[in-house]
Parts: C-alpha cells; structure tokens; sequence
C-alpha cells in the first residue's frame, strides 16, 4: 500500500462517515426514520441495499473457496437461493409491505395470540439479535480480518476493531437512513472493485482460453455428474436447503428493506432487482477471479485468502487502494444492516412491548443505540474463535434449518400457531446439536445432516401443530383481510368474512406460476451468461433463450403491476 492507496481508502471512510453525520438529524425524529426511513425508499434504492448488504467482504472469499476447493458447480449452495429468492419477489414482497411492520419478527403479535406468542416474540428477538446475527456479522468481521492480514500483516484484533469503527459510528448516528444511503455508493465501489480484479486476474493467467485449457475439466462444470457425492450434494441444495433456511419468507433484511419501501410496487420491484443483480450479475466477477487464481496459485493452502492475495500480487498503485475500498464497502454494508436491524429486534420486538411500554422514541432511539455498541462487542469476541468462512456459512445454513417451511406456511395454512414456531425452534436447534456434535455424524455428508435435522423438525413442528388449539379465528380474519395471501388452506377462516374479502383474490392465485417462470428466467439468466463469458456457446444461447422466453411469459399487462 502507498500513499496513494491510503489516500483512496480515506476518502471513502470519510464518504461514508460524512453520510452517516448527514442523516443523524432525520434519523433522530422517530423510530420510522431510525428503522425504516419513512416507509418512503423507492425501489432502485431498496434493492441496492439487499444486494450490497447480501454482497459482503466474505462473498468472494466463500465463492473462491468453493470454486478452488470443488469447481463452478459447487456454488448451488448459495445459487439454490433463487427458489427462495423468486419466492420472496412473487409472494412475500407484496405480503410483507401490506403488513406494516417494522420487523419480521412483529409478524408474531399480529398472526398468533395468547402468552405463548408473547413469549416467541421476545425470545425470537434476542435469538436473532444475539445468536443468528451475531453469527452472520462473524463471518463478515472474519472475512475482513482475512483481508487486513494478508494485505496489511494486521492481527485479528487490530482488524476487527479497526475495520468494524467507522461503521459502528455512522451506524449508531444515522439509523437506517445511514444504511441505506451508503448502501447505495459502497455497492458501486464494491462491484467496480471485484471486475477490476477479475480483468487482472484473467488476464494475468493468460486469459479465459489458457484457463480452459490449463485446468482439469470438471472445474468448468456447471453441474455436477450425476452419481456421486456432489452430486447428491447439489440435490441436498436444491431440495432441500432453500425452503427449509429461516429467512425462507424473506428473512429480516429484506423484509426490512421491503417494509421500508413507498407501496407494494416498489418492494416487489426492489425485490427482483436485487435477485437478478445478485445472482446473474454479481456472480461471475467472482468466478473468474476464482479460476484464475486456480492457475495462478494451484498450491495456495488457504482458498479463502487467495482472493486478497491476488489483490496485493496483481493490482497498481491506486488500484489496489480502490480494490481495498472495495473491501470495505462490501464489509461496510454488511455489517451496518445487521447492527441496525439487531437492535431493531431488541428494542421493537422485546425492549419496547416487554420492558418499557411507555416511553417517547427518543428513549427507545436511545437505547438502539446503546445496542449497537453491545452487539459489536459480542460480534467481536465470537469472531476471533472462528476460522472458515465456509464453515460458518454451512452451520449457519444448518442450524436454521427445519423452521423454514412453518414460516412458508404461517401465511397458507390457517392452522399454524405460536407453538409451531416455538417447537420447530426448539427442535432444530436440538437437532443441529446432535448432528453436529455426536460421534456417530461425525463423517456424515452435509446434506445428510440436512436431511436429518430437517426431518426430524418437521415431524416434531407439525405433530405440535395438530395437537395443539389453533389460534381463534377473530384474530386469524383480521391477518388475512389485512394481508389477502389465498390458498386453499384459509378455508374455515374465509367462510366467516364478507363476501367481498371472501372472494377477493389473494396473492397464491397465480403466483405459483409466476414463480416457476420466475426460476426458470433468473437460472437461465445466471448459468448462461456463466457459458457467454468462458466461451460454450450454444449451451449459453440455449440457456439464455430459456430466460428471455419466460421473462416474455412473466412480462405482460398486470404482471408487474
């Protein structure tokens, strides 16, 4: 790093801080601004912030460790997020925005009733805040810290709390608005920053024709062979892993941008926007980088590390400044969302209803506040006992794993209740501690210790379900002329309505078909401009005809409307 390196990686922090101090005012006014901004962010700028917060300083680390350690086609474990993904754009963005909560969790007070309700609501709060979250930012922090060292020699604890400090101040001042604002210049940096780097080092291996022809051919594949373990392993992720996830209606970042957006349109176009930015576009900077790396470092110990390395080995004077900026835009908006939506959960969802009901919105700003401070204290100390990227990101996927389908189906089935979601919380987590701590599992594949948490939750969420009273129906009809999600599984609810609630049509009509073109379109999408860039053709034709025939089929009068 020189001078002028430093001086590029300045002048972003003090964007970025100067941004923060520049809201601080507005965000001050009220928790709507602190969380939400408003409810009044148009769709470009909601869905730049799901893609720059879901495009952190550990994706391209994740994605060159998957690519060195298996091929191209191991990136199904986080491509298989389109199922969901489409799911959110033609279900849940519309769902969520007619609710008007502030969190995903708030859905709990308005769906259930009854001290069990209470009690999930609360606990959900602080088991997103401090557990699932404070495992995410982890892995963000851990990413950086792998950066700083190979770049910089910096130690874990120098990294983690230098990195983390600009972003835990525009974060505490700024609120939401912060976020968002400078989700929208640190994506910008981010992407210019991993295409810089992947023209260096595609062109530094000699180009993609050397690539193809120096590396072994399985790791051009798109899809594994069929027959043996990672083929078994893509069918875990594409069966399994992307309806069973607990972010599997939205999750609480997106649904906090979907929220935060001016009217139904917008969340569902903001929504969209950031699925086809994140998987067709984000993706191949990353893949490339990944290859060349594959000829420029065969021997490389550490995959996840090579990524910064080639930054250091292959960038000028200046750009590497700006490839580090990158970095810390990408770590940037990571970690400013889920230190505001942290402390969202604590104070909206526990704080507020559980601890202190009566106050004005600058106590509760306050203690939002505080809690951002609190959080990246335990972020810090969970991060420096942690080592993969793709470790975290596996057990994480794993440990939410079997609550997925009961959030799915709390909108479509009228008959899930608060002891539902309590009980599949319990029995996944109990799950994923037996399989992932008991000798037996020791060797067991990872999408077997899937299948076994999964099922095991499901049968114990469902059993609960029946043999426990549904919620009453007072309160059932009040969701669903509130939300009008359809489906044949509202029926005793819908009987009692008006006629014109009763038969107005809910989102389900329709939206299963939408879905399915939606997949087909934003896989074709992916993989075909995947074939384009490496030079197969008329695989990239066939798959890119697939995508413009079902955007041609989703594309008419009303669809997106």
């Amino acid at each position: 790093m020189r001078a002028a390196d430093w001086l590029i990686v300045s002048l972003f922090l003090a964007a970025s801080l100067a941004v923060g101090l520049y809201f601080t005012r507005r965000a001050s006014s009220g928790l709507g601004e602190f969380f939400l901004s408003g409810r009044r962010l148009p769709w470009w700028l909601a869905g730049t912030s799901m893609a720059a917060t879901s495009f952190s300083s550990d994706t391209p680390l994740y994605v060159t460790g998957l690519v060195r350690e298996h091929g191209i086609y191991e990136n199904w474990q986080w491509w298989c997020f389109i199922l969901s993904g489409m799911l959110s754009v033609f279900f849940f963005s519309r769902l969520w925005r007619r609710l008007g909560v502030v969190t995903d969790v708030e859905l709990i007070k308005l769906r259930y009733s009854g001290r069990e309700a209470s009690v999930l609501r609360g606990f959900k709060a602080l088991y997103f805040a401090f557990a699932i979250h404070t495992i995410i930012k982890a892995q963000v922090i851990l990413a950086m810290a792998k950066i700083m060292d190979v770049a910089l020699g910096w130690g874990k604890w120098e990294s983690i709390i230098i990195s983390s400090g600009v972003t835990i101040v525009y974060t505490m001042l700024s609120g939401y608005w912060g976020v968002v604002t400078t989700d929208f210049l640190q994506f910008g940096i981010a992407m210019t920053g991993a295409v810089v780097l992947a023209f260096a080092a595609d062109a530094k291996a000699g180009g993609i024709k050397h690539i193809k022809a120096v590396l072994p051919p399985h790791v051009l594949h798109f899809f594994p062979s069929p027959g043996n373990a990672a083929f078994m392993a893509f069918l875990g992720y594409i069966s399994l892993s992307w309806w069973s996830k607990y972010s599997s209606d939205g999750g609480g970042v997106l649904v906090q941008r979907m929220a935060s957006s001016k009217d139904e349109h917008q969340s569902f176009l903001a929504t969209l926007y950031f699925n086809v930015v994140t998987f067709a576009l984000r993706t191949w900077p990353w893949v490339i980088a990944a290859l060349a790396s594959l000829v420029l470092y065969p021997h490389f110990k550490d995959n996840e590390a090579v990524y910064p390395k080639m930054m250091v080995d292959l960038l000028p004077v200046g750009l590497r400044g700006l490839m580090l900026a990158s970095f810390f835009a990408a770590f940037m908006s990571c970690l400013s969302t889920y230190l505001n939506l942290s402390s969202a959960y604590f104070v909206n969802d526990f704080y507020k209803p559980f601890i202190r009901r009566d106050a004005d919105d600058r106590h509760y700003i306050k203690i939002a506040r505080i809690m951002v401070l609190v959080l990246s204290a335990a972020t810090a100390v969970i991060t420096y006992n942690v080592s993969s990227i793709i470790g975290v990101f596996k057990f994480l996927i794993a440990f939410g794993s079997g609550t997925g389908l009961v959030y799915i189906m709390r909108w479509f089935w009228w008959r899930i209740n608060a002891w539902s979601e309590i009980s599949a919380l319990i029995a996944s987590s109990l799950a994923t501690a037996a399989v992932y701590t008991t000798h037996v599992c020791a060797h067991t594949p990872y999408y077997e210790r899937l299948s076994l948490i999964i099922g095991s939750s499901t049968l114990v969420w469902v059993a609960v379900t029946l043999l426990t009273r549904p919620v009453e129906l007072e309160k059932l009809r009040d969701f669903y002329i509130r939300t009008k999600p359809g489906g044949p599984g509202w029926g005793p609810v819908k009987a009692g309505l008006p006629a014109i609630d009763r038969t107005a049509p809910g989102i389900f009509t329709g939206a299963f078909t939408q879905w399915v073109l939606g997949c087909v379109f934003l896989v074709g999408l992916t993989v075909g401009i995947g074939e384009a860039i490496l030079g197969f053709y008329v695989p990239a034709f066939l798959w890119l005809s697939a995508s413009a025939f079902t955007a041609f089929k989703l594309y008419k009068p009303g669809s997106f409307s």
